[in-house]
């Protein structure tokens, strides 16, 4: 169960990586404006690590570069936020 989601840039993802020996995987997120992609995350026993930024499909890289920077990043965190809380409120038996 993690408790707490936390969002870090390149250089704070790599030091949680090195430093606690986490494995990397990806989810895919749905930004409001429609656009899909990818969302590097980790995690630990107590915490749910996201790496601030939003990998688009190539053939929306153009669109996705049209949203500001602020929307998509509210975007992710309230998305991961609320799949964070119903992955560890509603298991999946």
């Amino acid at each position: 169960m993690c408790n707490k989601v936390v969002h870090l840039e390149p250089e704070e993802f790599m030091k949680i990586l090195q430093k606690e020996q986490l494995s990397v995987y990806a989810r895919v997120y749905v930004l409001d404006s429609g656009i899909a992609g990818l969302i590097y995350m980790c995690s630990d026993s107590h915490n749910l690590y996201y790496l601030d930024r939003f990998v688009p499909a190539p053939n929306k890289q153009e669109d996705f570069e049209k949203i500001s920077f602020y929307d998509v990043h509210k975007d992710l965190y309230r998305k991961i936020n609320l799949d964070n809380y119903l992955r560890d409120n509603n298991p999946i038996n």
